[in-house]
C-alpha cells in the first residue's frame, strides 16, 4: 500500500468533499504540492503547519490524509490585513501554479524562510522576493543579475516584459513605456537603498505580471489581487 512516512507540511487550501471530510492540498519539501482526503468535520486552516501522513490503496490515487496540527501559523495575523494577505497569496499561488506530487525542497525551504520573516518590517521585500523563487521553481526565472542590451550592470532600471531581462537605466530610457519598473531591492547591486512605497507596488507589479502571464495564463488569484490594492491605496 503506498504512503509517505509523516512529513512536515503546509496547508495550502481545503475544500469540503460531503458533510464530514475535506479534499486538502498540502506543500512537502520531499512530496512537493500533494492532494488527499482528511476524513473530519473540520480540516486545518489555510496557512497551518502540520505532521502528515498519507495512504492509498494504489499510487495514482488521491489517498487518505492523516494530519496533527503543529503550528497554526495563519492565526498569529487575524487581525494584521496586510500580512494576513501576503500570507493567503503565497498559499494561493502555490496551490495555483505548482504541479502535484513534484519535489520542490528549495522552494519549500524559501517559503520557510520568508515564513520566518513575516514579523519583519520589510516582510514586503521579502514576500516579493519569494514570489521571484517561485517564478524560477516553476520555469519562469527573472534574470535580474546583468542588462540584457549591455549597460551598466550596476544601474539597473527595467525588466523586459518579453523576456524576463534587466535593463539597464540608460539603454531602457528610450523603451521605458514598454518596459516595466524595477525595484532597487530586487537587484544586488542596489538591494542595500531605502525602499519606498513605490517599490513595493512596482515589485508587486513586476512579478505579478510574470505569474499572470506565463505561470497561470490568467487573473491573478483574490488573494493576490487583495494584496497589491491594499499597497495601491496606501499610496493614494
Amino acid at each position: 500500500m503506498p504512503s509517505f512516512k509523516t512529513e512536515e507540511a503546509f496547508v495550502l487550501s481545503s475544500r469540503p468533499l460531503g458533510e464530514r471530510s475535506h479534499i486538502v492540498s498540502l506543500m512537502t519539501a520531499g512530496q512537493g504540492r500533494h492532494l488527499g482526503v482528511l476524513n473530519k468535520k473540520k480540516a486545518p486552516e489555510q496557512g497551518t503547519f502540520v505532521q502528515a501522513r498519507w495512504q492509498a490503496r494504489l499510487s495514482d490515487q488521491m489517498g487518505t490524509y492523516y494530519l496533527e496540527e503543529t503550528s497554526p501559523f495563519s492565526l498569529r495575523y487575524l487581525e494584521d490585513k496586510e500580512r494576513l494577505c501576503c500570507l493567503m497569496s503565497l498559499c494561493s499561488l502555490m496551490d495555483l501554479t505548482l504541479p502535484e506530487r513534484q519535489p520542490f525542497t528549495e522552494l519549500y525551504e524559501e517559503m520557510c524562510l520568508f515564513l520566518g520573516k513575516l514579523d519583519e518590517r520589510d516582510f514586503m521585500i521579502h514576500y516579493i522576493l519569494w514570489e521571484t523563487h517561485l517564478l524560477k521553481a516553476i520555469g519562469f526565472g527573472l534574470d535580474l543579475s546583468r542588462c540584457a542590451g549591455g549597460g551598466n550592470p550596476d544601474n539597473l532600471a527595467y525588466v523586459s516584459p518579453k523576456t524576463g531581462r534587466a535593463v539597464s537605466l540608460e539603454k531602457g530610457e528610450p523603451y521605458k513605456e514598454k518596459l516595466l519598473p524595477l525595484p532597487a531591492f530586487m537587484t544586488k547591486s542596489n538591494s542595500s537603498q531605502e525602499t519606498t512605497l513605490t517599490d513595493v507596488i512596482n515589485g508587486l507589479k513586476l512579478t505579478g505580471f510574470f505569474l499572470s502571464t506565463y505561470a497561470l495564463g490568467k487573473q491573478l488569484p483574490n488573494a493576490r489581487i487583495r494584496l497589491a490594492d491594499l499597497y495601491q491605496k496606501k499610496n493614494r
